[in-house]
């Protein structure tokens, strides 16, 4: 089947070959331009040429400028070359947050930014924008191409793709319409004494007003992008719509971008490349600044790296080093952003079936549509859920696997803070749907984990009685029988399963192998230094959580729901693991790597074990040993008590035929 975006650029084709003028929203586009070279890295300097119609002229720009009259015009080739001895421009400005005005900020702040321009050229790609001008006067559209030259032995990008992202500098740095600067915002919140943005956080700069704290369309600027894979290919040149992401970290530098396909922009209105290995074409995409996590970045990867398959929503993670109009840009990720498409894609419903909640504003949908979500709230909080009926019409209403999969998972990794009074995602459909996910209940969705989490001074933090005293909904579902028993249960398959040291530790080692070298290249771009310690140890900050945080969670679930049993062993063995595989509880597959499986469960709830036989196999039955007997069992699934001295389980298969 021919793709859309095959489709499309035969139509362009064509329309070239007549040379004929597209219309785009209000502007007409001529698309007769051609280069000699297309956008890429190349190790050798060239001369760029570039080919338009007879009777027409070209203008061009080398600063990420739209090109107009007052552009250089073009009379002969242009030179290609490394661009990094070129004057630092962008880099060097001081206005792109409050964290530069050192003299200003308050004495009472609550971070210290110590940034610093940097004292030497930055990495640089020539960025070549360029028009026709026909002679009636009148401009085309513009074509965009960066070029990156003698970058093989480079330091700080191996392995990882690049992204190019090119808008007039007006559209980020321009005190009235840039999204990137303090600009007017600033200076009028000064002069009028309205510089914090709340009250609670007058005294920290990063809420301190700015145009990049401004949200909406009104605040999207039109770019270009060009994304390049790890093996510096290119994937994606397309027009986009940008605006700034995020809360209170808006105000650090650099700051994270939403990326949006629009039909204004170009004709496809979708970004038709698969970049996260799982066929999704999305809407809008982020390039992700790590938010509060400025020095690791580790969090929010990490976190959905370990729950990714649990039954909510998770975002997938590209490394990527961005360039701005031209200028190294630092380390970011490339992630999906929950909307439509998204649902859409990963849990088939219809796009225009869906309404989303995040941090209780309305993210899809219509306005009506948040009557459903406020009524839904006002049910599980204000109901008795000991009640048999209430807590039933609770699970008609939300997935309550997904709900418990969501809050436990949070409560295990300290989270805390700002949320889940903030920072909380859920969806539904509008409509009932014939499919799995269109059943019109409540699921909930897993983002911004990198403030109040995964931090060594958590460790022994009792998260389940804060989550129950900032969570009237979590507190209620607490005094139901039913959702005791499935929370702790679920508790102890993440403890067991999810949050486990050698998973945890096998992530941070791969993270550490590809990060390290970027990460002192990004540092020393914002805060120049070239010192690894404190992201070496920001990041041993976060796997020292995690190989001590078990013992703690676990001892405050035996107190906080008065358990009267105590954690014992369980151990589940395969006799062969080419046979087939063990379900424990909510894990679908225990034997991932090996042929053995050990951890720990309260003996107040038995565990429930489930056994899948393979082609070519058959499940014969378990041989459970328990306070020192023996006993076959043949029912494939099987839900088993556990006493003092913990059970051991063996499932025995054998070939067929």
């Amino acid at each position: 089947m021919i793709s859309r975006r095959k489709v499309l650029a035969v139509l362009v084709g064509i329309c070239i070959s007549l040379g004929i003028m597209l219309l785009i929203g209000d502007r007409y586009a001529v698309m007769e331009l051609s280069f000699s070279r297309e956008s890429g890295f190349y190790e050798e300097p060239f001369d760029l040429e570039i080919y338009a119609p007879p009777g027409t002229e070209i203008y061009y720009t080398l600063d990420g400028s739209d090109p107009d009259e007052n552009s250089f015009k073009y009379t002969g080739p242009i030179r290609i070359d490394d661009a990094t001895a070129n004057k630092n421009v962008y880099s060097m400005r001081t206005d792109v947050s409050a964290g530069f005005l050192t003299e200003e900020i308050d004495r009472y702040h609550l971070y210290d930014p110590q940034y610093a321009v940097p004292d030497y050229p930055v990495d640089k790609c020539t960025v070549v924008r360029s028009a026709c001008r026909d002679a009636d006067g009148n401009f085309g559209g513009i074509e965009t191409r960066s070029y990156f030259v003698g970058y093989d032995n480079k330091q700080g990008y191996d392995g990882i793709p690049v992204m190019s992202v090119v808008t007039d500098p007006d559209n980020l740095f321009g005190n009235e319409r840039g999204i990137y600067v303090l600009g007017n915002s600033y200076q009028e919140a000064k002069q009028e004494g309205t510089l914090h943005i709340e009250e609670s956080w007058k005294d920290c700069w990063l809420e301190w007003q700015g145009n990049y704290h401004w949200h909406g369309m009104e605040w999207e600027r039109d770019s270009n992008i060009q994304f390049f894979d790890e093996g510096r290919n290119l994937l994606l040149d397309k027009k986009c719509g940008i605006r700034i992401q995020g809360g209170a970290s808006r105000g650090y530098v650099p700051r994270s971008l939403n990326i949006y396909a629009r039909d204004m922009y170009d004709q496809e209105g979708r970004i038709y490349i698969d970049l996260f290995g799982t066929d999704y074409m999305a809407d809008t995409v982020t390039l992700f600044a790590g938010g509060n996590d400025t020095v690791s970045k580790l969090r929010d990867m990490l976190m959905a790296r370990l729950t990714e398959g649990r039954a909510f929503a998770t975002m997938h993670f590209t490394p990527c080093i961005l360039f701005l109009d031209g200028e190294y840009w630092g380390v970011y990720w490339l992630t999906e952003k929950y909307d439509d498409a998204y649902l859409n894609y990963y849990y088939d419903v219809k796009k225009n079936n869906v309404i989303m909640i995040k941090s209780t504003d309305l993210a899809e949908g219509k306005e009506q549509d948040y009557e459903d979500y406020t009524e839904m709230m006002e049910f599980m909080t204000n109901k008795d859920m000991s009640d048999a009926d209430n807590y039933q019409r609770a699970c008609e209403l939300i997935d309550m696997k997904s709900y418990i999969d969501y809050y436990a998972a949070q409560i295990y990794i300290g989270r805390h803070s700002d949320w889940p009074s903030d920072n909380e995602g859920l969806w539904r459909v509008r409509k009932v749907e014939d499919s799995e996910y269109g059943d019109g209940r409540w699921r909930w969705m897993l983002f911004d984990v990198n403030f109040g989490a995964l931090s060594s001074d958590l460790i022994d933090a009792n998260t389940i009685a804060s989550t129950q005293g900032s969570s009237d909904m979590f507190y209620n579902l607490c005094q139901n029988p039913d959702f005791r028993e499935q929370f702790i249960i679920t508790f102890m398959d993440l403890a067991n399963f999810v949050f486990t040291k050698e998973k945890a530790d096998a992530l941070v080692e791969t993270y550490l192998k590809q990060m390290t070298e970027p990460m002192r290249v990004h540092r020393k771009r914002f805060w120049g230094t070239e010192d690894e310690t404190e992201f070496l140890d920001a990041v041993a900050d976060v796997q020292n959580f995690l190989d001590q945080r078990n013992p703690y969670i676990i001892k405050y679930l035996k107190e906080e729901f008065d358990l009267a049993g105590l954690p014992v062993p369980v151990e589940v063995e395969i006799n062969d693991i080419t046979a087939g595989n063990v379900a424990l509880n909510t894990i679908e597959e225990v034997f991932a790597n090996n042929s053995q499986w050990s951890g720990k469960y309260y003996t107040d709830y038995p565990i429930t074990l489930t056994a899948s036989a393979n082609a070519g196999y058959r499940f014969v039955g378990w041989q459970i040993e328990e306070a020192e007997q023996e006993r076959v069992i043949e029912a494939e699934t099987i839900t088993l008590p556990l006493s003092e001295g913990g059970v051991s389980v063996k499932a025995i298969y054998e070939k067929t035929g």
